[in-house]
């Protein structure tokens, strides 16, 4: 009896059918080039323990670049002109944060979930520094925090989009996700979230690396790995073109 009280308990804890989500990449390396003018990125995995997915559960990918540095300044009246306001930093923000969704997140997960798993750029915890320490300067960080994130999303870095997903034969799907012109290099995290009625049934993860290659692969190990002979580099190219500028309004 004691064996088989232990066995339901175990049973109750790990049901056999329990909904699961797991994630695959196509293609782990992105390469970047001066000709990369954006690329598509295909996702794939499969829901189990569901017997229709695409009826009953919705899912959530999260697509995360590495930490990058942002500035971002106020225009400011300065008599009769506008002029840039002091220089914020923002750290700690990924340089890339794009997310699919089968329908509005707001309609998938509640609140306390979407603050918890930073499922959209509101979420994000990220700082931003001013030089300065002013009480006006204090109050201003939710104006600059919102400033920054519409930025962000106008260059096409953070983007929400609802679709990409499809479900195929099955416990199958496909994630397609859009990579801009800009995309950073770096590693990436990719994140899906399974959800039914609000609640978090299942979560995976997956690694992603984009990488610049050819010429300018060279020129960014060269300026990461020798900074200074790549400042002197800098300054030696800047000086030749200088004088090749000069000799030819010479003629």
């Amino acid at each position: 009896m004691r064996f088989l009280f232990f066995a339901l308990v175990f049973h109750a804890l790990y049901p056999a059918n329990a909904a699961n989500i797991e994630l695959g990449i196509a293609d782990d390396r992105v390469e970047v080039d001066t000709s990369f003018a954006g690329a598509k990125l295909t996702l794939f995995g499969a829901v189990t323990g569901i017997e229709d997915p695409s009826n009953e559960v919705d899912i959530i990918s999260v697509i995360r670049g590495p930490e990058a540095r942002f500035q971002i300044r106020q225009i400011e009246k300065n008599r009769l002109i506008y002029v840039p306001g002091t220089t914020h930093h923002v750290e700690r923000a990924p340089g890339l944060y794009l997310t699919n969704s089968t329908r509005p997140v707001t309609d998938i997960a509640p609140l306390p979930l979407q603050d918890q798993y930073r499922l959209g750029a509101e979420f994000l915890d990220f700082d931003i520094q001013s030089p300065e320490t002013h009480s006006d300067e204090i109050d201003k960080t939710l104006l600059y925090r919102e400033a920054f994130l519409n930025e962000a999303r106008s260059l096409g870095l953070y983007e929400a989009r609802i679709g990409g997903i499809e479900f195929k034969k099955g416990a199958l799907f496909t994630i397609n996700a859009r990579l801009p012109a800009n995309t950073p290099v770096g590693e990436y995290s990719v994140s899906v979230y399974l959800f039914r009625n609000g609640e978090l049934l299942s979560t995976d993860h997956a690694e992603l690396g984009v990488n610049r290659v050819g010429v300018e692969r060279r020129l960014y190990d060269f300026a990461f790995e020798r900074p200074i002979s790549y400042g002197v580099f800098c300054v030696i190219v800047s000086l030749f073109a200088g004088w090749i500028a000069s000799v030819a309004f010479r003629k």
